[in-house]
C-alpha cells in the first residue's frame, strides 16, 4: 500500500533540541555557581529554594527534561521515519524495475505485433485480389453456363416438337405402311410433306450423316410435288414415286436421329 512521504525536517528538529538542551544545561550551570554562598557554614536551603535564581534554575532543568524527552521521541520517530524510508525506496525501486522491465516487454510485444499486422494487411490484400479473380472467373463461367443452359433448353425444346411432328407423320404412314401412298387421304399427305420439308430444312445439319444421298433424292422428290400422287389419274410421275414404305422408313430414321441426340445432349447436360 501507499505510503505518505517521512517529514523531511525529523533530523534537523531532533538536533536543535538536542543542542537547546545543552545550552540550557550550561546557562543552569552558572547560575548555579552564581547563586551559590560564600561561605558552606552560612547556606540556607529553605532561603535558596526562594530565590529567584534558584526558581529560574528549577524552571530550567524542567525544561532542559522536557526537551531531552522530546529529543528522544523525536529520535524515536526519526528511527521509525528511517525504516519507512528505507523500506519505502526498496519498495519503490522495485515497482520501477518491474515497470521497466514490463515496458520492455510490452514494447518487444507491440513491434512483433505491428510485423504480424503489417503481414496479415499484406496477406488480407492478397487475398482479395484472388478472392477478386476468383469472382470474376466465377461471373464468366457462370454467364457461359447460363448460355449453355439456355440453347440446351431451346434445342431440347425444339428436338422434342420435331420428334412429336415426326411420331405424327409416322403414325399417319404407319395406317397405310406397305400399300401405295394414293391410300393416304390428301390432307394427310400434304401435312406429311409439309413435316418432311420443314425439318429437313431445319436440321439439315443433324441430318447430314443420318440419310443417305439416295433417301435425300426421294424425300426430296415428294416434297417438291406431292400433289402428283393424288391424281385421278396415274402419271408418268406416279409409276416411279416412292412407295409409303420408302417415305415411312425416311421419317422414321430421322425421328431416331433425333432422339439419339437429344438423349446425349441430355446426358451431357447432366454431366455438367
Amino acid at each position: 500500500s501507499a505510503r505518505s512521504p517521512p517529514p523531511t525536517n525529523v533530523a534537523s528538529a531532533g538536533g536543535g533540541i538536542g543542542a537547546m538542551a545543552r545550552v540550557l544545561a550550561k546557562c543552569a550551570a552558572a547560575l548555579v555557581l552564581a547563586a551559590a554562598p560564600s561561605s558552606a557554614l552560612s547556606f540556607d536551603v529553605e532561603a535558596a529554594k526562594n530565590r529567584p535564581v534558584s526558581k529560574v534554575i528549577t524552571l530550567l532543568k524542567d525544561m532542559m527534561k522536557q526537551l531531552e524527552k522530546e529529543a528522544e521521541e523525536d529520535e524515536e520517530i526519526y528511527d521509525k521515519m528511517a525504516c519507512w524510508c528505507e523500506t519505502n525506496d526498496k519498495e519503490k525501486t522495485k515497482s520501477i524495475a518491474d515497470a521497466e522491465a514490463r515496458i520492455e516487454d510490452l514494447t518487444t510485444k507491440i513491434e512483433e505485433l505491428t510485423a504480424a499486422s503489417a503481414r496479415l494487411n499484406t496477406e488480407i490484400k492478397n487475398h482479395e485480389k484472388e478472392v477478386a479473380k476468383n469472382q470474376e472467373a466465377l461471373d464468366k463461367a457462370t454467364a457461359i453456363r447460363e448460355k449453355q443452359l439456355a440453347e440446351f433448353n431451346a434445342e431440347e425444346k425444339d428436338l422434342l416438337e420435331s420428334i412429336s411432328a415426326l411420331k405424327a407423320a409416322v403414325t399417319v404412314l404407319s395406317k397405310h405402311h406397305g400399300g401405295s401412298l394414293l391410300q393416304i387421304p390428301r390432307t394427310h399427305m400434304m401435312s406429311v410433306a409439309a413435316t418432311l420439308q420443314y425439318q429437313l430444312r431445319k436440321h439439315s445439319s443433324l441430318l447430314q450423316g443420318a440419310l443417305t444421298p439416295s433417301e435425300r433424292r426421294v424425300a426430296a422428290a415428294f416434297v417438291q410435288a406431292p400433289q402428283d400422287y393424288f391424281d385421278a389419274a396415274p402419271t408418268f410421275k406416279q409409276s416411279y414415286a416412292p412407295q409409303s414404305g420408302e417415305i415411312f422408313g425416311i421419317l422414321r430414321q430421322m425421328k431416331e436421329t433425333f432422339e439419339s441426340n437429344l438423349s446425349a445432349s441430355q446426358k451431357e447436360e447432366m454431366a455438367n
